[in-house]
């Protein structure tokens, strides 16, 4: 009767959830919506854009050029002159202008000393202090290239990883704990709280069910929702060329984080009996705990204090999770066993807070 009777309200949520889509809509845009950003910012911000002007054509000129190629920080715009580099400037397409004089060839033939100018727009910190670090590396290279005498030692880089992961690469992987995330809140939340607006909550209190059935068939039809939206982000994954090395892991941390953020979306349904007030909820807790959960890099790369933060929520292992599975790499330090541990934890403790909730709501009627 009880598993039945939990089918019947799953299959109704779902009924419903076609008829008036939002929460399934909301939880596909929202995601994607980030992934367009993050795609431009991660295009757009990866280098700085600098203007050069070449004075003279020998051969140290072409020769520092590459180096400043080599340097992995600038985007190279050639320009005839000074003063078309400060235009660039001052239409702020472009961050600085680095000016290879004329007789700088022949200076550094003759171990003579030479100068480059350089015209930094500092107004943005981060983008004029890419520039003044990316300046000395450039030097350095150019003299490791040309006088690799000069420099009395050499570097070997050692990789700690087979392959590197690019920014993008990580911010795509976790669009799909976000997804999980708001999607899991806004599909429990909202199914738990339509049946109070609607007064069918009070219908199924009365029936001859048990009450554990009207929470199975939410979590159930929430599960279903999410499983369709978490799949439909992940085309998208596949259409940027990502793919997991572990997809039995990527398919299990899936399955827990969406049980938990749905169960934690009954229990918010529950108590706040409101579509309208569970909507913005789910936004306001979810959108700040992705953002210091590791979304762009590992938590122990922030400040302590949002990592101590981040290392409360399961959306941190979450994350860590996904990454190891389409990357190959751990990005949080804390061992798998004790990371499962964790988010099973969370599975269980959400839920018995969405039974709890939905019992004491349901005894105040």
């Amino acid at each position: 009767m009880g598993l039945r009777a939990a089918f019947h309200i799953m299959r109704n949520d779902l009924r419903l959830n076609l008829v008036a889509p939002f929460a399934t809509l909301l939880s596909l845009i929202v995601p994607i919506n980030f992934l367009f950003l993050f795609v431009l910012f991660a295009v757009g911000g990866a280098k700085v854009p600098v203007g050069v002007v070449m004075s003279g054509h020998g051969t140290y000129d072409a020769s520092f050029l590459h180096a400043l190629q080599s340097a992995l920080t600038f985007h190279i715009h050639n320009v005839p002159s000074s003063a078309a580099g400060q235009g660039l400037i001052q239409r702020h397409q472009s961050v600085a202008t680095i000016q290879i004089p004329r007789g700088f060839s022949t200076a550094i033939k003759n171990h003579q000393s030479t100068s480059i100018p350089l015209t930094l727009n500092n107004l943005n910190a981060d983008f004029a202090d890419d520039v003044r670090r990316a300046m000395p590396l450039a030097i350095l290279n150019f003299y490791h290239n040309v006088f690799p005498s000069a420099i009395p030692f050499d570097w070997q880089e050692v990789d700690t990883y087979a392959h590197n992961v690019t920014f993008l690469g990580y911010l795509s992987v976790s669009i799909q704990t976000v997804a999980l995330l708001i999607g899991g809140l806004l599909f429990g939340g909202r199914g738990a709280a339509r049946e109070w607006e609607l007064g069918t909550m009070k219908e199924l209190m009365l029936a001859p069910i048990p009450s554990w059935s009207v929470v199975l068939g939410k979590l159930a039809a929430g599960m279903v929702n999410g499983i369709a939206s978490a799949a439909l982000i992940f085309l998208v994954l596949l259409l940027l060329g990502l793919r997991p090395l572990f997809w039995a892991q990527f398919l299990a941390v899936t399955l827990v984080t969406l049980f938990v953020f749905i169960s934690l979306g009954v229990a918010i349904g529950s108590i706040a009996k409101s579509q309208f007030i569970v909507t913005p909820f789910a936004f306001a807790l979810g959108l700040p705990l992705f953002f210091i959960s590791g979304a762009f890099g590992p938590i122990s790369w922030s400040t302590p204090a949002a990592a101590a933060i981040a290392r409360v929520f399961p959306v941190a292992y979450a994350n860590a999770a996904f990454q190891h599975a389409v990357h190959g790499y751990w990005p949080i330090d804390t061992t798998p066993v004790w990371l499962w541990s964790i988010l099973l934890g969370w599975a269980a403790f959400a839920l018995a807070a969405s039974w709890l909730a939905y019992h004491r709501a349901a005894a105040k009627h």
